[in-house]
């Protein structure tokens, strides 16, 4: 009578789970073996992985179960460490998702042509599998199938530049700048395509948390969005409800109103090489463009990138060119040294007190160098990036206009 008793008890208990709504995602496919251990992470933050659900396949088949209070972005990965003696075998394949509370499946062909997505991009063409079921993972399918192959298309010239850097060495200056010519301005303009597809995709459904990550992906580099884009972006997903995400990209939204393309420079407080403290507009002088470039003496990349400026100055200073170099040296006589290796003929510049690198950090989102950032005669911020050849090729553009 006890036994009926407690079966009674959880039978009640799954039905209020079932009226409360969670999740269910089911999986069953060739390949799978007793004993893979399949997992659910959020990877909202992919650097902070928060395990949600885990499961042991059982007769080929694996079930995940549980309640999200908001959608969010995941991975499932499927591993058959337990089941493998030697680590070269080891595999971790999967595929990635967004996750609310439907009833899901993932198909696969087989367990081999799942993934391995310790890093895959949210459109990879790599895999062969599918999550189907609920309203915002049909979403998502429906975004990925549009966008992959124009990313596809992008991945091309991406690429090809990607090489060329790596192996510059292999080239002659003349071959090098021929095919930065050549495909800088195809990656460009392939990239204004996919990014019209998103904004399509926002526009089409304004009120799914995935338009909020997809307008998240847009804003995320600084000085890339005009300001009409922000506002349209601001505008369209003012009514998506999401508890997760809304409030970073809100936050992300605010610093992006003072780094937008075409804003304004901001100006900032810093130190000479003399101790001298001085701002920055003080060495920009209006009716010429500026190039300022943030570095650092320890910041190998950053000196790779001063032949290609000093190029830029040597040919255009006397006509229309400044450049300005801010250092992010944290002690003087580190940056004192690297000045004298370097020998730059134009203005240096260090953020050399606390304040000042705060004020950097949060006025210009600087979280990485080298960034090379191009200011206009009318003190417009026309460019913002890491690569000197993109900026080199952004900056003759703009003087042939």
């Amino acid at each position: 009578m006890r036994q009926l008793y407690y079966i009674v008890v959880a039978l009640l208990l799954c039905g209020a789970c079932d009226k409360q709504g969670g999740y269910v995602i089911r999986g069953s496919f060739p390949g799978l073996k007793d004993g893979m251990i399949v997992k659910l992470n959020q990877i909202e933050d992919p650097f902070n992985e928060i395990n949600l659900s885990i499961d042991t396949v059982r007769n080929g088949q694996f079930e995940l179960k549980g309640v999200t209070p908001s959608p969010v972005f995941c991975k499932i990965t499927i591993s058959n460490k337990d089941l493998v003696t030697d680590k070269k075998e080891i595999k971790n394949n999967g595929t990635l998702l967004f996750l609310d509370n439907s009833k899901m499946e993932l198909q696969a062909e087989h367990y081999d042509s799942l993934s391995y997505i310790i890093f895959m991009h949210p459109l990879s063409t790599r895999g062969k599998a599918k999550v189907t079921g609920g309203p915002l993972q049909t979403e998502f399918n429906h975004y990925r199938e549009v966008l992959q192959p124009l990313e596809a298309d992008v991945d091309i010239p991406s690429s090809k530049l990607l090489e060329a850097r790596f192996y510059k060495h292999q080239y002659s200056p003349e071959e090098y700048s021929k095919l930065y010519e050549e495909q800088y301005p195809l990656l460009l303009s392939r990239q204004a395509k996919v990014d019209a597809a998103r904004m399509d995709f926002i526009r089409q459904y304004p009120t799914s948390p995935l338009s909020l990550y997809i307008a998240e992906t847009l804003i995320n580099t600084e000085f890339s969005r005009t300001k009409e884009e922000l506002e349209e972006l601001s505008r369209i997903t003012a009514h998506v409800e999401d508890s997760v995400r809304k409030p970073r990209f809100l936050k992300r939204l605010e610093l992006a109103q003072f780094q937008y393309k075409g804003v304004i420079y901001t100006d900032l407080s810093l130190e000479t090489p003399t101790g001298e403290n001085v701002k920055l507009s003080e060495h920009i002088q209006p009716g010429r463009y500026t190039i300022l470039d943030f570095w650092a003496s320890w910041c190998g990349p950053c000196k790779a990138a001063i032949p290609s400026i000093k190029k830029l100055y040597n040919e255009y200073s006397r006509e229309m060119l400044d450049v300005i170099s801010v250092s992010v040296d944290e002690k003087n006589a580190d940056w004192q040294k690297a000045l004298k290796e370097e020998k730059m003929e134009w203005a240096q510049l260090r953020a050399a007190q606390r304040e000042n690198m705060m004020e950097l950090s949060f006025k210009y989102n600087l979280l990485s160098i080298p960034r090379l950032m191009l200011v206009d005669p009318e003190g417009k911020v026309v460019f913002s990036g890491n690569d000197a050849d993109a900026l080199r090729l952004t900056f003759k553009q703009l003087v042939r206009e």
